[in-house]
């Protein structure tokens, strides 16, 4: 349950990180204003249009593992995307890092539904609900405090810190 609720607070600050760096990112890429968009809508649009199908796979091969699958995945994307030289580079990446984060998603919610019964598995499914929640609420200010102090970069790179911890 700590596991997947660990990866519900990633995701979100996944996304809302990446709207708060598009300032930034701006000022390092020459590029036309729309091809930013693509940084939060390659993620969006991979994200959403792969969650039914990442359940579906969770439940043919494995929930633990497709979880794991996705976190895996998650945390090279986020790696990559914190070391990209360019924005067409992120944008493939944040595409690959939505697909990743469905994967987790939905592999780490049918192992909590696999888990637990009744009252307990509600419990966990709120406890679930609410990690996401903070993760949503918390991500732009966590955002906003690694981008001063660090740069646009460092807000995906924690993707990977955090995907990592949430593996092991």
């Amino acid at each position: 349950l700590l596991t997947v609720c660990a990866a519900a607070l990633v995701l979100p600050l996944s996304f809302a990180g990446a709207i708060i760096a598009l300032p930034s990112m701006r000022n390092e890429f020459n590029a036309p204003p729309g091809a930013f968009n693509w940084v939060v809508n390659a993620f969006m649009l991979s994200f959403g249009s792969c969650l039914l199908t990442a359940g579906s796979l969770a439940d043919r091969w494995g929930r633990k593992r497709i979880f794991s699958y996705g976190m895996g995945l998650f945390s090279l994307s986020s790696l990559l995307i914190g070391f990209s030289p360019d924005l067409s580079t992120i944008n493939v990446f944040r595409g690959v890092q939505g697909i990743a984060a469905a994967a987790a998603l939905s592999g780490g919610s049918a192992a909590l539904a696999q888990e637990f019964e009744g009252q307990r598995r509600t419990q966990a499914f709120s406890m679930l609900g609410t990690t996401f929640g903070i993760g949503l609420a918390f991500g732009p200010l966590v955002s906003g405090l690694m981008l001063q102090f660090f740069g646009w970069r460092s807000i995906f790179l924690s993707g990977t810190v955090i995907g990592i911890l949430v593996l092991v």
